[in-house]
């Protein structure tokens, strides 16, 4: 199994959660437009992009790259159209590095352990910083990914915010858009990186397995699939460590998403870790016995994968379980146990 480096998060991005729909709201004009084709074909002839090919098969077209970069733009702007959109707060988005350093392997199932099967989904700042191993000058920064899931694929495409670029990348990349005759004031402010795939099959894999296994794929991914597990994990208030506020857009992201032919009622779902409370006088007990035990603590489970039956089928399957806060009766608002320190959830 190759070693994923430690994740270096980068710096808060000024991203809020009303800024969702326009910045998704810019991604699809984007791809339905022609310079993103175009910019495409000059990106798959300097990289040889196999996503691009990939799509092109995927739709039975025949090798043409600017067809192909048309494909995928094609099914990018199809899974934005229907995207949920998930914005990470600062704390979760640490609590989601954090336990992605302890999954060392990958297992999903799409109807299981995705929010939904597209989704949008912008951190507010980069789970980590990774510089180019040709040029270091140049430093990517995800901060964005998109998600479709397809049987028992899921695609992924990650993206950075142009706004907070690094200066040296900023000026590097425009060099190369104008170079393909496109003026880069008219890209949106979300750019795409790279694209990868996970299986979603419900078996247990390495991560090398991922499509395009690198290291900051790798490290992304891991981010991402802590993310899910937070999301997914579990209703109930006393186990939950995070907690969705549905956000409205902007008055004039839903005008424009109306023109667009869109649902302009559609919300952003803000993500965030509920607040620890202390209790005032520590030497109360924490809640009554239970199990001849008196409990002045809760602790946090960390993900781990376990079988479950499931009656309708007469099988069992493995699936993730956690991360949860355990929480006795009458310790609702005890300290947290552990020697990871959880800023749990706000109320």
């Amino acid at each position: 199994m190759t070693a994923v480096p430690k994740p270096r998060p980068g710096r808060p991005t000024g991203l809020t959660p009303r800024d969702l729909p326009n910045l998704r709201a810019d991604l699809v004009d984007w791809y339905a437009g022609d310079a993103a084709a175009r910019l495409a074909v000059d990106i798959l002839q300097h990289a040889d992009d196999a996503a691009l090919q990939t799509a092109a098969e995927r739709a039975g077209l025949a090798p043409d790259p600017l067809a192909e970069a048309r494909a995928v733009n094609g099914q990018h702007r199809a899974s934005l159209d229907v995207a949920g959109l998930y914005f990470v707060n600062e704390d979760m988005t640490d609590l989601a590095i954090r336990i992605s350093e302890g999954l060392e392997t990958f297992a999903l199932l799409a109807d299981e352990d995705l929010p939904e099967d597209h989704g949008l989904l912008i951190w507010a700042r980069p789970p980590f910083e990774q510089p180019d191993e040709e040029e270091p000058r140049l430093v990517y920064r995800p901060v964005a990914v998109n998600w479709s899931a397809h049987g028992n694929t899921i695609d992924i495409t990650a993206y950075e915010y142009r706004p907070a670029m690094a200066p040296f990348t900023r000026s590097a990349v425009d060099g190369s858009v104008r170079a393909a005759g496109i003026n880069p004031a008219t890209l949106p402010a979300m750019r795409a990186l790279w694209d990868t795939a996970m299986t979603a099959d419900g078996a247990e894999h390495d991560w090398d397995s991922t499509w395009a296994p690198d290291a900051d794929t790798k490290a992304m991914l891991r981010v991402l699939l802590a993310t899910w597990l937070l999301i997914r994990q579990p209703a109930d208030a006393h186990k939950a460590l995070h907690h969705i506020e549905e956000v409205p857009a902007p008055r004039n992201a839903q005008r424009r998403i109306l023109r667009g032919g869109g649902d302009p009622t559609r919300t952003v779902r803000y993500v965030t870790l509920r607040q620890s409370l202390r209790r005032p006088d520590e030497k109360t007990p924490g809640g009554p016995e239970h199990a001849d035990r008196v409990y002045r603590h809760r602790w946090f489970v960390r993900p781990h994968r376990v079988e479950q039956y499931y009656p309708s089928t007469n099988e069992h399957r493995r699936i993730w379980r956690g991360p949860y806060l355990v929480t006795p009766a009458g310790t609702e608002h005890a300290p947290i146990l552990g020697t990871d320190r959880v800023n749990v959830l706000r109320r």
